[in-house]
C-alpha cells in the first residue's frame, strides 16, 4: 500500500489575496514537481485536498498529470485539523495522493510512521511530495522528493 503526502505550492500572501491562491513561483514549483513525478511513470488513483485555494489548484496540476482529473475535497485535511481523525477515515485508501498544509502533513507523516503526531521525522518543503509505503504492517518512507531537485 502506498500514499503520497503533497504540500500545496507557495501561496500568495493574505494581504495581496485572502483566498492565499498559489503565486507564479508555487505553480511553477507543482507543475515542475508533476512533469517529475510524471516522467518517473507516477499514476494515482485520485487526488485529495483540503478545499483551500493553494492546495485545490497544486491538486489539479497534479491531477493532470498522474490520474485525468481526478481530485476531490476531504474533511480533516486543513493545517490544524486532527491527523488522527483523518487517517482512522483515510488509512484504506491505497495509490493516494493527499494535497494539504503545514503543519497538518508533516504531522501526518509522522502519526503514519510512528503513531505520535509531534515526532516530525521529515521536512515537506512546499510543492514537495512523501511517498509513503506500507509493508509487513509497518510504514516506512519510500522517498521525498523536493522542488528544487
Amino acid at each position: 500500500m502506498i500514499v503520497y503526502l503533497a504540500r500545496h505550492g507557495e501561496a500568495v500572501s493574505v494581504e495581496k489575496n485572502p483566498e492565499r491562491p498559489l503565486s507564479q513561483e508555487g505553480k511553477n514549483e507543482v507543475e515542475k514537481m508533476a512533469f517529475l513525478l510524471e516522467t518517473m511513470g507516477l499514476k494515482v488513483n485520485k487526488v485529495i485536498h483540503s478545499g483551500k485555494k493553494r492546495a485545490e489548484e497544486s491538486a489539479e496540476i497534479f491531477s493532470k498529470k498522474l490520474c485525468n482529473g481526478n481530485t476531490s475535497v476531504a474533511k480533516g485535511l486543513k493545517p490544524n485539523d486532527s491527523v488522527k481523525e483523518f487517517w482512522e477515515k483515510s488509512k484504506d485508501e491505497d495509490n493516494t495522493m493527499y494535497v494539504g498544509h503545514l503543519p497538518f502533513m508533516e504531522k501526518l507523516a509522522s502519526f503514519i510512521l510512528t503513531d505520535e503526531e509531534d515526532r516530525i521525522p521529515v521536512k515537506i518543503k512546499t510543492g514537495g511530495v512523501l511517498c509513503l509505503e506500507k509493508s509487513e504492517e509497518r510504514w516506512f518512507i519510500r522517498w521525498l522528493i523536493s522542488p528544487e531537485l
